[in-house]
């Protein structure tokens, strides 16, 4: 249990967890980088009295990656409020053990290897060993599927240099506390451990066992993620997006397009207000026609790329 806990709080906000919106630094990554010196996508909305600046981040990242832009580091300083997808709050352990006890522990009696079929299993195992975890699967065993699929995919950035302390969010949420900007946030831990504990059963096992074959299959489909997002290049993120999430219709909807409906409605209400808002979210809510920006444009709101 404590291995469950100690992982489980590394990876919120949990939206992070498609392999759509896990990014890693890699070789292939510098060089779009250098080919567009621009950096990752910014989206600016605005009327008589506010400005409001609609960035994609990517939620746990390699140290050595440099992502930051001119254009992203006049946004945030000129903004007095910035806003995240969630707190992602690790300063109170037992709250967080007891959110993870109600919705990503397995009732007594059913193990996760008893859920997954037999192929789901093997991959399981060839994963961990790809992590030099073999042989760890009873550690596992309590987990939902939704809450394995999450512990796997930040096992898979981590394996690869990722440190949650060097996503965009850790690092611009340590600068508003320090500039003394006010910092808002769409959706509470809760609420987002809820989003994918109430997933059907059949598309909550489907989401960790087409995980677990992704991972197998195209180890390199990260890399490609983290190049485009580099680029600024969000009509590929989307692309890949949409095969990465093939079959996972339940799940999309409930972590992209739901939310960023819900997203879009609270835009609109800061925009109502007055002031400079920086709002820091995952690339993928950024991406295809059930964006953030989509769902604003169908309300008259447009999001001007910068």
């Amino acid at each position: 249990m404590q291995f469950v806990q100690q992982r489980a709080r590394l990876f919120l906000p949990f939206s992070y967890c498609f392999l759509a919106l896990a990014f890693i630094f890699s070789p292939s990554a510098t060089k779009a980088l250098e080919q567009n010196a621009d950096g990752p996508a910014l989206w600016k909305i605005s009327d008589q009295d506010s400005e409001i600046f609609l960035f994609g981040t990517v939620h746990i990242l390699n140290p050595q990656l440099k992502w930051r832009s001119g254009k992203v580091n006049g946004a945030f300083s000129a903004s007095n409020t910035v806003v995240f997808e969630a707190p992602a709050d690790t300063s109170n352990p037992q709250k967080m053990q007891a959110m993870i006890a109600q919705y990503g522990i397995n009732p007594p009696g059913r193990r996760l290897s008893g859920l997954l079929s037999p192929a789901g299993n093997q991959n399981l195992r060839a994963v961990l060993a790809q992590f030099g975890m073999q042989g760890s699967e009873s550690n596992f065993e309590p987990l939902r599927p939704w809450l394995a699929g999450i512990t796997l995919a930040g096992l898979q950035i981590q394996a690869t240099g990722g440190d949650p302390n060097a996503g965009v969010e850790r690092i611009l949420s340590a600068e508003a506390v320090r500039a003394g900007k006010n910092i808002q946030y769409f959706e509470t831990d809760e609420q987002q451990m809820q989003f994918l504990s109430g997933l059907s059963a059949e598309a909550e096992l489907y989401f960790l066992e087409d995980g677990l074959r992704q991972i197998r299959e195209n180890p390199d489909q990260i890399n490609e993620l983290v190049t485009y997002w580099l680029a600024g290049d969000m009509k590929a993120l989307d692309e890949l997006m949409v095969s990465a999430l093939a079959g996972q219709q339940e799940v999309y909807r409930v972590l992209l397009a739901d939310r960023n409906k819900g997203w879009a409605e609270q835009i609109e209400e800061l925009l109502a207000g007055s002031g400079s808002i920086f709002i820091a979210v995952g690339a993928g809510h950024l991406a295809g026609g059930d964006s953030v920006q989509e769902f604003l444009a169908r309300k008259g709101i447009a999001a001007i790329r910068q």
